[in-house]
């Protein structure tokens, strides 16, 4: 699903910005077919985007073109009747006119030369590969290769398991010398870290001085590189790609709200974070804070019969012996009977509810005859000039365009302490406030929370566990106006229902005459 642009309120005084002019466009032939193309783009960007597959290795979208594969190439004629030849389809420009044919002898003929250059020196190590079943060179080499070697010279013998840093692992015999990892930090985050080493068969992809790659953008490069030889340290072994669910959905670690994928092993546990193209928000990236961000949201449940400890499955009260687990029902009716007690129930929503989870939440105060806010933490450190905002409130924007106010977590901490019922709503919402000062909290503030996560504070009176954000659909907002799209990608535990669903259910409680 893509992120669409909330649009700007528009005003009678001022008038609606003239639409940007459409980028001038010439007609070429592709495989026949007579089509419209940009001349600022190179041939091969022409013909994915008719649909036609033109193979590539050195050449990425979001890079430059280099053109050392020679993977892409074509046949190409100045018009109808002229002479072809074969070119690098990353490395020519379109022109009016032109004719281009990409599933000819000729052409089909000069990639499987390549390829057999390529996989001159390549192990044999697919079944055992991390990238096998979505690596290019395999998928390349089935549709257009040989089936058989012409060399009889030994393979060169290359360091393997590499260690580049913290994240990042090379595999010196996969690697083709695409340059696309060498590009990227060049060109993207603008601080070079790898390059080409020595020269002919002996080049090799090495950091400067052979220091440990750095940064909150390392593991963009395996994500491009189109073979295994740059892998994640986190996901090494983890799964067979082919037994992985995907699913649409938002990075939830700052207010950019990058576009991901969220890849689940056989739809239940969550094992890789990657990033989905987005012109408008991310381009074809993510940072590795969002990237790894899968692990907090995979806790584990509590023991046997506990509550806190691990994930909050379920609900519980306070009772003789602290919180003991009860039914929903059971939970809602004591949480509806003490907010009704309360004077003036104090409500605090986590950033991380989305607009859904909000309104409901709006609902179920003006039942109460409150206003909510939502707990605002000071930006962090992670802020760059590339995609990371430091805010780490992804539906921030979201929230105020609701009319929901912020605050900061020092003053809610101090209105917690005064009050005598609190309403703590969302994911992360007791870390956001400092699970060790709402331990500090006297009982008598009489704490309600609606959290991934149970602690055990003496304030608690009740808790009902939520889903996290991989749990549930819904929308976000981002810093710019964008809307960013959550999908259910694993489901949640069980006796865990949708915060949505549970805040209506609670309204109606609410409602209802008080228990006796």
């Amino acid at each position: 699903m893509s992120q669409t642009p909330n649009p700007a309120p528009s005003s009678a005084s001022t008038p609606a910005p003239a639409p940007a002019p459409k980028p001038a466009t010439i007609k070429i032939q592709v495989d026949g077919r007579e089509v419209e193309a940009d001349p600022k783009q190179p041939l091969i960007r022409a013909c994915h985007d008719q649909g036609v597959d033109v193979p590539m290795y050195c050449y990425h979208p979001g890079l430059s073109p280099v053109g050392s594969c020679r993977i892409c190439q074509v046949e190409v004629a100045a018009g109808p009747g002229q002479p072809s030849r074969v070119v690098a389809a990353c490395r020519t420009p379109v022109s009016p006119g032109m004719v281009v044919q990409t599933d000819t002898p000729k052409a089909h003929e000069t990639r499987r030369e390549c390829l057999e250059f390529l996989l001159k020196n390549h192990p044999l190590d697919c079944p055992i590969c991390d990238k096998a079943g979505e690596c290019d060179l395999q998928d390349y080499s089935f549709n257009e290769g040989q089936g058989k070697g012409r060399s009889s010279e030994p393979r060169r013998k290359l360091e393997k398991r590499k260690s580049l840093g913290d994240v990042i692992v090379l595999d010196e015999e996969r690697c083709i010398l695409c340059s696309r990892c060498v590009r990227f930090f060049q060109e993207v985050t603008h601080k070079p870290q790898l390059t080409v080493s020595g020269l002919g068969s002996r080049s090799t992809i090495a950091t400067f001085a052979d220091k440990p790659l750095s940064g909150n953008y390392q593991g963009n490069i395996a994500d491009i590189c189109p073979v295994g030889a740059l892998t994640l340290k986190p996901f090494r072994f983890q799964a067979r790609v082919w037994n992985l669910s995907k699913t649409l959905s938002t990075c939830a670690e700052c207010s950019r709200g990058c576009s991901i994928t969220v890849e689940a092993l056989r739809g239940k546990e969550v094992k890789r974070f990657r990033p989905r193209f987005n012109p408008q928000v991310n381009q074809h990236w993510m940072c590795d804070v969002g990237r790894f961000a899968y692990a907090p949201v995979t806790q584990a449940l509590p023991p046997e019969g506990g509550i806190v400890g691990g994930r909050l499955v379920g609900a519980a009260i306070r009772g003789y012996h602290g919180l003991e687990r009860v039914e929903l029902e059971s939970a809602l009716a004591e949480v509806a009977d003490l907010l009704r007690a309360a004077s003036k129930p104090l409500v605090l929503l986590s950033p991380f509810v989305t607009q859904e989870e909000a309104r409901a939440a709006l609902e179920l105060c003006a039942g109460l005859g409150v206003a909510p806010r939502f707990v605002s933490p000071a930006p962090n450190n992670l802020k760059d000039d590339l995609l990371h905002t430091g805010d780490p409130c992804p539906n921030r924007r979201g929230l105020s365009e609701l009319g929901v106010a912020a605050i900061e977590p020092a003053a809610a901490l101090a209105e917690l302490a005064a009050a005598n019922a609190a309403l703590l709503v969302g994911e992360r919402i007791q870390s956001l406030l400092d699970v060790a000062a709402l331990a500090k909290l006297p009982a008598t503030a009489r704490l309600v929370v609606l959290d991934v996560a149970a602690h055990d504070l003496a304030a608690l009176s009740a808790a009902i566990g939520v889903p996290t954000h991989v749990e549930k659909s819904g929308q976000w907002i981002n810093v710019d106006g964008h809307v960013g799209v959550l999908n259910v990608a694993v489901p949640a535990p069980a006796g865990v229902a949708p915060l949505e669903r549970t805040l209506r259910e609670l309204l109606e409680h609410c409602r209802a005459p008080a228990a006796r």
